[in-house]
C-alpha cells in the first residue's frame, strides 16, 4: 500500500493498522532472521556443550544400561536444542533501519504526498540506461562524451516518437514519410477489446446449449425473454417469440478475456480470464465456473458493492439474429447471482462484504457481456459463503501471496 500513487484517510488507516498487527506478531518470523554469524556461534556453542557432556559421561564410574544411556542421550540432545533456540532468539531481532522506515510512512504522506515520488529506484534505472549501456556502446576511450552523445540521440528519437503519437491522435492518420502512404492511427493507450476463447462443441442452437448446461428449457428461455424485454426496442433486438429464438444460431465459449483498467495506472490494462466450463470437467477435476463482477445499476444500489453483483459465470455465448436485414450479433452471459449478506454492507466484525448462495436455489440471469467488468476475488468463508476481496486488486494479491 505504500506504493500507491494516491491515498485517502482509509488507506492511511489501513497502513497504520497493518503495521501495528505486524509488530504484534513479528516474533514468529524470528527463526527466519538467523544470520550466518549467529548460525556459526550456535554451532560453536553446540560443539562445546557436546564436548562438556561427553567429558562428564567419561568421569562417571558406575555402569549404565542401554536404556539409561539412550535416555540420557535424548536428554542431552534436548538441552542442546533448547540452548541453541535460546541463543538464536536472543541474537535475532528486527532492529534495523528498513524496519524503522514504515513507522514514518503515514506522516510522510500527510506532509509531502505519495512515497513513490521520493523513490531512488528511478535513479538506479537511469544509471543502467544512461551510463552502463552507453559505456558498453562506446569505444572505452573518452567514454564520457560518447555516453552523452548516445543518450542525446536516444532522447531526441524518443521525443520524435512522442510527437508522432500526439499528432496521430489529432489528425487520425499517420503519414509514412518514406512511402507517402497513410496508415490508421494507433494509440498504445487504446482499450483492448473483449475476446472469447475456448469454443465449446455441440452448442449450435439454444436447445443444445440448454442440454449442455443441464438447465431446463423454460428457465433459460424465460431469462432470455426477460433480457430482451429490458433492452431498447430497435431493429437489432432479439425476437420475443420463443420459436424464432430457437432457430437462431448460437456459439458458446469457455473463457472470456476482459480488459480491466490497471490499478492506479491511467493508461494500463490487465486481462482477466474467467473460466466457465458449465457442467464439463476442467483439468480432470470438477466444473469450473468462476465468480465475476457484473454492473447492474448505479453506485447507490447493492450497498457497498456500489451497483455491482457477484455471480458465478455459468455460460458465455453469442446469438446471431439472422431474421433481420442486417445481421446482428448479441454477446450474452448466463450468470448465477450470489446473495449479498446484509444487503451488501460491510460486516461489522470482519469489515468485509460477504455473499452466499440463494436459499431457494440458483438465481440465474442473462446479462450482456459488456456488463461483466472483470473477475471477482472471493474467499470461502463457511458453508456456501464467501468473502469479497475489495481492498487489493487481483494482480497485486497474486504477486504477494
Amino acid at each position: 500500500m505504500a506504493q500507491y500513487r494516491s491515498h485517502t484517510l482509509d488507506t492511511l488507516s489501513y497502513m497504520e493498522s497493518y503495521l501495528q498487527t505486524f509488530h504484534r506478531t513479528k516474533d514468529i518470523f524470528l527463526k527466519f532472521r538467523t544470520s550466518k554469524a549467529t548460525r556459526t556461534q550456535a554451532d560453536r556453542q553446540d560443539w562445546q556443550l557436546r564436548e562438556l557432556m561427553a567429558n562428564q559421561r567419561a568421569k562417571e564410574v558406575h555402569h549404565r544400561t542401554v536404556a539409561n544411556h539412550r535416555r540420557q542421550t535424548d536428554q542431552e540432545r534436548g538441552k542442546r536444542s533448547d540452548r541453541r533456540a535460546d541463543l538464536i532468539r536472543c541474537e535475532n531481532h528486527f532492529n534495523f533501519i528498513k524496519m524503522h522506515y514504515p513507522t514514518h510512512f503515514v506522516s510522510h504522506v500527510q506532509r509531502f504526498g505519495s512515497i513513490s515520488m521520493y523513490s531512488t529506484e528511478i535513479g538506479q534505472l537511469a544509471h543502467k540506461d544512461r551510463i552502463r549501456d552507453g559505456y558498453r556502446r562506446s569505444y572505452k576511450n573518452d567514454a564520457a562524451r560518447q555516453i552523452l552523445s548516445q543518450y542525446g540521440h536516444q532522447h531526441a528519437l524518443g521525443m520524435r516518437l512522442q510527437a508522432i503519437e500526439a499528432l496521430s491522435k489529432v489528425k487520425g492518420v499517420i503519414v509514412a514519410e518514406d512511402s507517402g502512404m497513410e496508415m490508421p492511427a494507433f494509440s498504445s493507450h487504446s482499450t483492448p477489446r473483449r475476446v472469447h476463447n475456448g469454443h465449446m462443441k455441440n452448442t449450435s442452437t439454444l436447445t443444445e446449449l440448454y442440454t449442455t448446461l443441464n438447465i431446463h428449457y423454460s428457465d433459460m428461455m424465460q431469462q432470455i425473454l426477460g433480457f430482451t424485454g429490458q433492452t431498447a426496442a430497435d431493429d437489432r433486438r432479439l425476437p420475443a417469440d420463443p420459436t424464432e429464438l430457437g432457430l437462431l444460431p448460437v456459439e458458446a465459449f469457455a473463457q472470456p478475456e476482459i480488459p480491466v483498467a490497471d490499478f492506479q495506472e491511467a493508461d494500463g490494462f490487465q486481462i482477466h480470464r474467467a473460466r466457465c466450463t458449465g457442467t464439463k470437467a476442467f483439468c480432470n477435476s470438477g466444473p469450473r465456473n468462476e465468480c465475476v463482477g457484473v454492473q447492474t445499476g448505479g453506485e447507490a444500489n447493492s450497498g457497498d458493492l456500489r451497483g455491482q453483483v457477484v455471480p458465478r459465470l455459468l455460460a458465455l455465448f453469442t446469438i446471431r439474429n439472422i431474421l433481420i436485414e442486417v445481421e446482428a450479433v448479441h454477446r450474452l452471459a448466463l450468470v448465477g447471482i450470489l446473495d449479498p449478506v446484509n444487503s451488501g454492507r460491510f460486516h461489522i466484525v470482519s469489515a468485509h462484504i460477504q455473499v452466499r448462495t440463494w436459499v431457494n436455489g440458483r438465481d440465474m440471469r442473462i446479462v450482456s457481456i459488456g456488463a461483466v467488468i472483470g473477475q471477482a476475488h472471493v474467499f470461502p468463508s463457511g458453508e456456501r459463503q464467501w468473502i469479497v476481496n475489495h481492498r487489493i486488486d487481483i494482480r497485486t494479491f497474486n504477486e504477494i501471496y
